[in-house]
């Protein structure tokens, strides 16, 4: 028997040895692959900056760059983590969410530049902390109806706490960018900008909050459809004109005039008079939602859309709400700011936020944090550690390519951007860090080329979005992906993951400097991207950025090499906290064990034996 137990382990272990040793040689070889790419192309798109961080006269032309776009040589910064924890109890489920921040200012003078954190008291903390208790007794009005139990409702359950910990990030990324006390002139947040936009970017008819009471007055879908349609800035044509939720410029249009005759839309926008109409016609705005009015009103005889003075402060609600329960959750500690009354069946029942209804306040806070950064001229930058995107090597090689920007023939590149850009230092003995990739339009994340079958049987290469048409806000964040540590003190180059940078477009700068790639088919209507498309491209706030980050990754810690220190920091205190809030979490456990009816006649009968 036990010969037959071997034989078969004995077989496992072949197996994966093989399959390791074919895995190991497809790298190797598309490693290979990476190489003669960026030799015969790709080393165009690679931007660097070791000059410019080593060199006094980079030094000083970084200094000059940021009294430009800052005002001031000393920058103000911070930076926001957050944190996330769970646990069953003996009757209740505990979510804990948090985020915390660290502050300082970064003097650009001295050489090096000089850091300083900065130290506050109680009075000024910036974290941010939601301890929810939820008996199981009231889970399924969380979760699921009394009745019926899905896969579904069980993934929800299991990432409640990842929105508690995403709506108290958002929050403080609000509240330290709106606070003219503690307002940064640069804020580094540990996400990706565009990713959480496109996550919490959800059907209106999904928020189940839609009727909860707030100053007087329910949530309308009307409202939730508007909070939807920003962020809106006129200067980088936000929102544009692509198929796919049409209806947002005209909603931007009509917020910032009241009425808009439709030939004047049409001007606007480019689009021929039936098309826009036709693509309006069955649009939300134009539709009575829940039993309310529309929201905008539509004139056949005048040809003017109007907007409905009920909703003419929607925006202003939809922050407000958020702000409210934001509030009452992470300041004031009150998990009850997370239930609200509806009424179902004809009954009024006091029910427990979804996750959709978390995600569409943190698409409220996140939209209100941008035009708030838009307005105080702060740069807002997320980064992320870890990714197995192919937004840059397929979506944004691709489409170029496919609208003939680039030229370039077929390769087999290593499987995400992370591990094909870490093979380039390889190749390239002359590449130092800092070095980044050219910045892209967060757009393609969702616009990729795809093959497409005409009639007759042709297939063609067109360019898409997610299902079709669905694509998100484009000239909002700009993407790249960058190094921090590089050394060459040995044969074989010692350096740091390569990360990936996402950062709010500043609407003074970039525009009078960047690209626009125009794409227009049918599917997806027109739109317009900016691209840079070479290292020579003049990008100031990218230099800005390099340098900043650059400037705050000191490498001290060996388990973060290439890392910036101060989300390293806000990590840590980010840590601290919920390592205290499980000490307390699980003594709130001995409490609820002291009750008698919570005892099973078994462990009441073993307790009290008699000898």
């Amino acid at each position: 028997m036990s010969s037959e137990i071997s034989k078969i382990l004995a077989g496992y272990k072949d197996a994966l040895d093989i399959s390791q040793a074919r895995y190991e040689e497809l790298y190797k070889q598309r490693a290979k692959n990476a190489i003669q790419f960026y030799n015969d192309f790709f080393h165009n798109l690679i931007r660097r900056y070791h000059t410019m961080v080593d060199d006094p006269a980079g030094r000083r032309g970084a200094i000059r760059l940021f009294d430009k776009i800052f005002g001031t040589t000393d920058v103000k910064f911070a930076a926001i983590d957050g944190t996330l924890y769970k646990e069953i109890l003996e009757d209740y489920m505990v979510f804990f969410g948090a985020s915390y921040a660290v502050r300082g200012d970064l003097s650009l003078q001295g050489n090096p530049p000089a850091i300083r954190y900065e130290r506050w008291s109680s009075e000024q903390d910036v974290s941010m902390v939601a301890y929810v208790p939820i008996p199981f007794a009231e889970l399924g009005d969380v979760v699921e109806e009394q009745f019926l139990v899905s896969d579904k409702n069980k993934f929800d359950l299991a990432s409640i706490h990842f929105e508690i910990m995403q709506l108290a990030e958002v929050f403080l990324l609000f509240d330290l960018a709106s606070n003219a006390t503690v307002r940064p002139n640069y804020i580094l947040w540990d996400q990706s900008l565009s990713s959480v936009m496109a996550s919490t970017d959800i059907g209106s008819d999904q928020v189940g909050l839609v009727g909860y009471k707030f100053m007087g007055r329910p949530l309308t879908q009307q409202d939730v459809v508007v909070a939807y349609s920003h962020p809106y800035n006129e200067k980088l044509g936000i929102p544009g004109v692509k198929v796919f939720r049409r209806y947002n410029f005209v909603l931007a249009e009509l917020y910032r005039n009241h009425k808009q005759r439709l030939s004047e839309l049409c001007r606007k926008s480019g689009i021929d008079e039936g098309d826009l109409l036709d693509s309006l016609r069955n649009s939300l705005p134009l539709k009575k939602l829940g039993g309310e009015e529309e929201l905008v009103f539509y004139d056949e005889h005048s040809r003017e859309f109007a907007l409905n003075e009920k909703y003419v402060q929607s925006w202003d609600y939809d922050v407000g709400l958020f702000l409210h329960i934001c509030k009452r959750l992470f300041k004031d500690k009150d998990p009850s700011a997370l239930t609200y009354e509806k009424t179902i069946d004809g009954h009024k029942r006091t029910v427990w936020m979804s996750p959709f209804d978390m995600k569409y306040l943190i698409a409220v806070g996140l939209r209100a944090a941008v035009e708030t950064c838009w307005k105080q001229r702060i740069l807002l930058v997320g980064i992320i550690k870890d990714s197995a995107s192919r937004h840059l090597s397929r979506n944004y090689l691709g489409v170029m390519r496919n609208q003939a920007q680039y030229n370039f023939g077929n390769v087999l590149l290593p499987w995400t951007d992370r591990t094909f850009l870490e093979a380039l230092p390889v190749g390239d003995d002359d590449l130092f860090a800092p070095w980044s990739t050219v910045e892209f339009d967060s757009v393609f994340m969702t616009m990729h080329v795809a093959p497409i079958l005409k009639p007759g049987g042709k297939v063609v290469e067109e360019v898409r979005g997610v299902k079709g048409d669905v694509l998100t806000t484009e000239k909002l964040f700009a993407r790249s992906l960058g190094q921090f540590f590089l050394t060459r003190a040995k044969g074989t180059p010692l350096m740091g993951h390569v990360i990936f940078i996402d950062r709010l477009v500043m609407p003074e700068f970039d525009p009078s400097s960047w690209t626009i790639l125009t794409v227009n088919n049918k599917e997806i209507g027109e739109v317009k991207a900016f691209v840079f498309k070479d290292a020579s491209a003049v990008n100031e706030i990218q230099d800005a950025n390099i340098f900043l980050l650059h400037t705050l990754t000191r490498n001290l810690y060996p388990e973060v090499i290439g890392y910036p220190d101060p989300l390293h920091k806000a990590d840590w205190g980010a840590k601290s906290l919920e390592k205290r809030v499980r000490e307390i979490v699980k003594s709130s456990n001995v409490a609820i064990l002291s009750k008698p009816l919570r005892r099973t006649f078994r462990e009441i009968r073993d307790s009290v034996r008699r000898v």
